[in-house]
């Protein structure tokens, strides 16, 4: 959301009078008292407070994020979030400099193109990306856009930020890592839909802009997403008797063949089914089962009920950095069970047993999802979550 802390940019200290000779003339600010009155107001009154602050001779960026934040929030509370749309326009045209200056406005303007039908998403999103640069906030954006299925949207965002996300020395390798793969599989996902029958050679001409950053894994992820090769049928002890190495390269390939499972028997769109890559390969047990125990498939290859729920509880802030994957990710538990029934690798009781364990786990996860600011995601977990799948 756009009054997410983690979002904003460091901002330069207003300096006190007299701190340092060479520093600007202390502006005029707006006075505390103004942001009583809004703490106070209604939703409507904060409308016109929000608009009356841009013609403040003081009213700077992070005025612009501390009003914003407030009115976002009581209109979204409301059911009036369409309504911030046009405070931003009434800032654009008033005070130009603050509104193209602060990257709240930026988050809130793609935000709103995703909520708000027949809206520019592709500008927004590639506006934010350019003038932020910020590999997390536009991988959520991104994330967003995937699950709508809008992928042409999410790819033109992160190409943009491609080249200063590449040159961060700031930034986590593992981040950089988990952006590549995404908009690896985002430029995929755009060119199958463009060409169905496309080549890896192809495909690799289109990836030449992430050079040696491209996964190693990507020719067969090609295959196995498309559907052209299906996982190997394995049986439970050939997986279970596989070295540490073997195992993590098959649980990929068996997670990447389970993509068509979605688009095909759940309708998922082009886009979503990436999503629970890699955050599922995480929640898995792996080669060495739960606490050693490994003597069926289901010990590696069904997630360990209290590690949901640690995954359920206990990371609340990067839920908020990544909710579509998690939403996503949640939602594809059940179908990921069912698809291992039909390998052969996991029994009917053991699916169910398993099930309703997990079901009962999730039950708590939409209500943290409204960190999305997405109803959509709030609305479908609700859904599933809550009202379960029958088998089959």
């Amino acid at each position: 959301m756009g009054n997410d802390p983690r979002q904003r940019t460091e901002r330069t200290r207003k300096l006190p009078r007299g701190e340092a000779d060479n520093a600007e003339p202390e502006r005029e600010e707006l006075p505390l008292s103004f942001y009583e009155r809004l703490a106070e107001a209604s939703v409507d009154e904060k409308l016109v407070l929000a608009r009356e602050a841009a013609m403040h001779p003081g009213f700077d960026e992070e005025d612009a994020f501390e009003v914003g934040s407030r009115v976002e929030e009581a209109l979204d509370a409301a059911g009036r979030y369409e309504e911030l749309e046009g405070l931003l326009d009434a800032w654009k045209e008033r005070v130009p400099r603050v509104h193209d200056a602060e990257p709240a406005v930026r988050t809130w303007r793609t935000e709103l193109a995703l909520r708000l039908p027949g809206r520019d998403v592709k500008g927004a999103l590639t506006a934010l990306a350019r003038e932020t640069g910020d590999a997390t906030l536009v991988m959520r954006l991104a994330e967003w856009c995937l699950y709508q299925g809008r992928i042409e949207e999410a790819l033109a965002g992160l190409l943009e930020a491609w080249p200063q996300v590449r040159e961060d020395e700031t930034l986590a390798e593992w981040t950089r890592v988990d952006y590549v793969s995404r908009s690896v599989l985002t430029c995929m996902d755009v060119a199958l839909r463009e060409t169905p029958d496309l080549s890896l050679e192809a495909l690799n001409e289109r990836l030449s802009v992430f050079a040696r950053a491209v996964p190693h894994w990507v020719g067969r992820a090609l295959a196995l997403r498309t559907g052209r090769e299906p996982w190997k049928r394995r049986t439970q002890q050939f997986l279970l008797n596989m070295s540490p190495e073997e195992f993590f390269d098959e649980q990929r390939a068996l997670l990447l063949s389970f993509e068509p499972e979605l688009r095909v028997r759940r309708s998922w769109p082009w886009g979503r089914p990436q999503l629970v890559f890699p955050e599922l390969f995480h929640l898995l047990p792996g080669p060495f089962g739960y606490q050693g125990v490994m003597n069926r498939a289901m010990h590696v290859l069904l997630p360990v009920p209290g590690d949901l729920e640690h995954w359920v509880r206990s990371i609340p802030d990067e839920r908020s950095l990544h909710p579509h994957v998690h939403g996503a990710t949640a939602m594809a538990l059940r179908p990921w069970g069912e698809y291992l029934h039909r390998l052969g690798l996991v029994s009917d009781s053991e699916l169910a047993e398993w099930w309703e364990r997990v079901w009962e786990v999730l039950a708590s996860l939409p209500e943290q999802l409204t960190v999305s600011n997405d109803p959509e995601l709030v609305e479908e977990s609700h859904r599933c979550l809550r009202g379960g799948w029958p088998h089959g």
